[in-house]
């Protein structure tokens, strides 16, 4: 794929340890709420969102479509970039439709215990709240939603801060 810049040879591997130490090993779901291995969502990419939020949150509901539409503009570029949902919902059902806004995302089941771990990791003080890892688990931006309005420029400096 012209345009898209070759990952340098850090990246060019298959799912690390370290990264599976971090988001588990238990399945993700995907929209249709089918299971998903880990392995299968963050493929080969080199950094992994991992995004907390709520439907009931107003700030979530005016951002989560600017990060639907960051995610979108990158795949049209060929870049993959996975995003976990982490959901704050009081109930699966409102999980599962706020979930259905963001297209592509996969996420952690609703009440999984991974969520309130990595909040607790990443100091999550509020939502919405997107944190990038990169393929080995390492913390390359927190709080990086505030990233997200700067479009491509966002994802370089993150690769660019990932490969250091």
């Amino acid at each position: 794929n012209q345009g898209t810049p070759s990952l340098p040879p850090p990246y060019q591997h298959k799912m690390s340890d370290e990264l599976k130490a971090l988001l588990g090993t238990e399945p993700l779901i995907n929209q249709a709420g089918e299971k998903m291995e880990l392995a299968a969502v963050v493929g080969s990419a080199p950094l992994v969102g991992i995004y907390f939020s709520a439907h009931w949150c107003g700030p979530c509901r005016n951002f989560t479509p600017q990060l639907v539409q960051f995610k979108a503009k990158l795949a049209e570029n060929g870049t993959q970039l996975p995003i976990i949902f982490g959901s704050s919902d009081k109930d699966d059902a409102a999980m599962k439709s706020y979930f259905s806004e963001m297209s592509g995302f996969h996420a952690f089941p609703h009440g999984d215990a991974r969520i309130e771990a990595l909040k607790s990791k990443y100091s999550v003080s509020g939502i919405p709240w997107l944190v990038v890892v990169d393929a080995k688990g390492n913390l390359v931006m927190n709080e990086a939603d505030t990233d997200v309005p700067n479009g491509a420029a966002a994802y370089s400096g993150w690769v660019a801060k990932a490969s250091k």
